[in-house]
């Protein structure tokens, strides 16, 4: 109850007696003591409500004090050797993520990978082999596809990778289902793709290639086939996410991504990072594969941290304290050119905790041979942490290689 509904009951109840008392001046003066006491009453148990309420609603503030300190991971280099995007403008960086601004988190939570593969190979692990079975019929039901006639294949981890990764010897990493027209597969970590060996034709009206099609004609097509496969994805709000990515000559390949845009805030970035699904169209216009991830499913939640604001983490990218695979400094301010909150995933990141991504537009790029008019942008990250969280902050202090 806020201080200014308390004012206005107590001046309701004052009002009421006010009233009534004039209405009754005939009355013996010791029944005005009566009244008062009522009142009075009246006013007291208002005034513990209210305090009751505040006592409910206030929450502490959030510390570190109680939270286990994180290790920050190790980070790992994208597959040209450096993290980075080459787009002819900085606005083609827009990749439908749902953090913004304007959002008030306060916390997020962050999760030890279950699925952690130490040998660096990416070996899924995590669920076990009846657990996999069990995912791979569910899926086959969901897509109305018959196991029957399908050849099934447990993949199992060989004498090398165990030594490697520390697993049990014969540990299943996932299962296989196929036929002549397609191969379905579940994996330990909770991926799960369908492959259609012969590619899924689209109805005529719709236009779905890599790298020719228009954004709507490919969002048209997308809807389409989110319709068609509901069941497999299970999402109550698919969101539609175009993105993609230029190649050195400026040939553009599409990607296309769809995740469960839920209301609340936090499900909604969990969602988008851990569990989406990927669509790849073949070069005949046809679907080729669905990929559906969910890497929380063998996550441990370790806690809600308190996050740093943006000011706070740009402040931290020109100080030099970050992570990033590009070999160039923050040129400065006036380079940076996208922020946002992301979690890093994978078999091969340990723990998943928020980060603040800064695309930063590398000025130099000479040593590169890129199409005219192409610029590339490196990304640079600063944990969305607080230091008094971070355990190996000593070491963290510039670029990781």
């Amino acid at each position: 109850m806020k201080s200014d509904k308390l004012q206005d009951a107590i001046g309701e109840v004052n009002d009421f007696y006010i009233q009534d008392a004039e209405k009754k001046v005939t009355r013996k003066k010791n029944a005005w003591f009566g009244w008062i006491a009522a009142a009075a009453c009246v006013c007291l148990l208002i005034g513990m409500v209210y305090v009751n309420l505040r006592q409910r609603v206030s929450e502490p503030p959030v510390t570190a004090t109680d939270l286990p300190k994180i290790t920050l991971p190790e980070y790992i280099t994208g597959g040209m050797g450096f993290e980075a995007k080459m787009c002819y403008d900085a606005k083609e960086l827009d990749n439908g993520n749902p953090w913004n601004k304007k959002m008030k988190l306060k916390t997020l939570p962050v999760f030890k990978n279950g699925s952690y593969d130490p040998s660096g190979a990416g070996i899924p692990i995590g669920f076990d082999e009846a657990t996999l079975k069990t995912r791979l019929e569910d899926a086959a039901k969901s897509l109305d596809l018959d196991l029957t006639q399908a050849e099934i294949e447990v993949q199992r981890i060989d004498e090398e990778e165990v030594a490697e990764s520390g697993t049990e010897e014969d540990a299943v990493y996932g299962i296989c289902a196929s036929t002549d027209e397609w191969r379905l597969t579940v994996e330990a970590n909770g991926f799960t793709r369908i492959h259609f060996l012969k590619g899924c034709q689209l109805p005529e009206q719709y236009h779905f290639t890599r790298t020719k099609s228009t954004d709507q004609e490919t969002e048209d097509a997308m809807k389409y086939l989110i319709s068609e496969f509901a069941s497999f994805l299970s999402f109550d709000n698919p969101q539609i996410v175009l993105g993609g990515e230029y190649y050195s000559d400026g040939e553009y390949f599409r990607e296309c991504l769809v995740y469960d845009c839920v209301a609340a805030e936090e499900e909604k970035i969990l969602n988008y990072h851990f569990r989406h699904a990927k669509f790849t169209p073949d070069f005949d216009g046809n679907l080729s594969m669905i990929d559906v991830y969910d890497e929380l499913t063998n996550a441990e939640k370790i806690g809600d941290y308190p996050i740093i604001s943006e000011k706070e983490a740009t402040q931290k990218l020109l100080n030099g304290q970050y992570q990033t695979s590009v070999s160039e400094n923050v040129p400065g301010k006036k380079y940076i050119v996208k922020t946002e909150l992301v979690y890093i995933s994978g078999p091969l990141t340990e723990t998943f905790l928020p980060y603040y991504r800064f695309y930063v537009e590398l000025p130099d790029t000479s040593d590169y041979t890129m199409a005219e008019g192409l610029k590339m942008y490196g990304a640079y990250y600063v944990p969305a942490i607080p230091d008094e969280c971070i355990s190996n902050l000593t070491i963290y202090d510039g670029r990781i290689n």
